[in-house]
């Protein structure tokens, strides 16, 4: 049965095959595996791709003067910890200008406070990729990564994870739109993009060969101070304040419903692209099929940061989670697998045995 949208369902605990880690310790003799990547038709449609509020559809990346020269594991199961509920507001939850305190005294929501970026993580992080992450990367992808990790364009609204705008806080609700759920730029009041890089730890899209209610990717950062500077966000944006583990090996999950939002059956998410030679305007770019997401391959995952609301123990509407939204999927490298993984052979392998 899928999930009520009035509130996100938890999962405490995944099956251990299903949670797997990427490792950044990867050892000096590697090699890469090959395979043709399987392409979907440009237009084909889907309920998941990526809408108005994503990157504008120009030739290149705004703002560059040229497209940014910048491709990948079989889906490893593992359903989303949790997920949010479509933009609904629960039946029996009041509109935030309307929700009391325990004492019956009226004021504002708690997640409502204009809480921006800067107030959460006033500290910006130093180290935006450990070298020992890109140790196998040839030096033209380890330059273009170094681009996209520092990326930041305010005209279009994107910004790489680290370089978020300092300024940007929960949207608001208009006559026409309800964007007190999504980090947005104050200016505009737009969702801004943000870009996270990693190798990929898990996938999650199918359930029984048919894409589930819920698909989410979890991705292992590429510096282990961006992935404490991700807890942050995820904990202070969140009302009350998430404890932050100091000891997180730097893993980020970014979810999405695939079940459309007035009913029906779910879509399977298609709005993965082949970035392995460039990475440029979606309308431009060839998509890929799920199978593409091989473990260890190295991508460039498009989020929102969003919040959802449950319930307390004395059923209000008090509690507000923060978590990153999928929105795209660009591939850039395949994964590199240790030569010792490549091997079909079996068993301990005894230098000199003699008996």
């Amino acid at each position: 049965m899928a999930p009520k949208r009035e509130a996100s369902q938890t999962k405490d605990t995944l099956p251990a095959k299903r949670m797997q880690s990427a490792t950044s310790n990867q050892p000096t003799a590697m090699s890469v595996t090959t395979k043709q990547h399987k392409a979907i038709p440009e237009h084909q449609p889907c309920g998941s791709d990526v809408g108005t509020s994503s990157t504008p559809l120009t030739n290149t990346l705004p703002s560059s003067h040229a497209s940014v020269p910048v491709r990948d594991s079989l889906p490893d199961p593992g359903p989303p910890l949790q997920m949010p509920p479509h933009d609904i507001l629960p039946k029996d939850a009041l509109p935030s200008s309307q929700q009391t305190s325990p004492s019956g005294s009226n004021h504002p929501n708690p997640t409502s406070a204009r809480t921006t970026v800067t107030a959460v993580v006033p500290a910006p992080v130093l180290c935006l990729i450990d070298p020992e992450c890109t140790s196998t990367c040839p030096e033209p992808l380890v330059r273009r990564l170094q681009m996209l990790s520092t990326y930041s364009n305010v005209d279009a609204n994107t910004f790489a994870l680290g370089h978020l705008l300092p300024n940007a806080t929960w949207g608001t609700t208009t006559a026409f739109d309800d964007r007190s759920k999504l980090l947005c730029n104050p200016k505009t009041n737009e969702p801004i993009n943000i870009w996270i890089l990693g190798h990929i730890s898990s996938t999650w899209f199918l359930k029984n060969g048919d894409p589930d209610n819920q698909c989410s990717v979890t991705v292992l950062l590429l510096s282990s101070n961006l992935g404490q500077y991700a807890n942050q966000l995820v904990s202070e944006f969140s009302t009350p304040m998430l404890p932050i583990n100091e000891f997180d090996s730097g893993l980020i999950r970014a979810v999405r419903w695939q079940s459309p939002k007035g009913g029906g059956a779910p879509i399977l998410f298609n709005s993965i692209y082949d970035a392995w030679k460039i990475l440029k305007s979606k309308s431009s770019m060839q998509k890929l099929d799920i199978s593409c997401l091989e473990k260890r391959a190295l991508i460039l995952v498009e989020t929102h940061l969003q919040r959802y609301r449950q319930k307390d123990e004395k059923g209000r509407w008090t509690i507000a989670r923060a978590q990153f939204e999928l929105q795209a999927i660009y591939l850039l490298q395949d994964p590199w697998v240790p030569e010792a993984q490549t091997s079909s052979d079996t068993g301990v392998e005894i230098a000199g045995l003699e008996i």
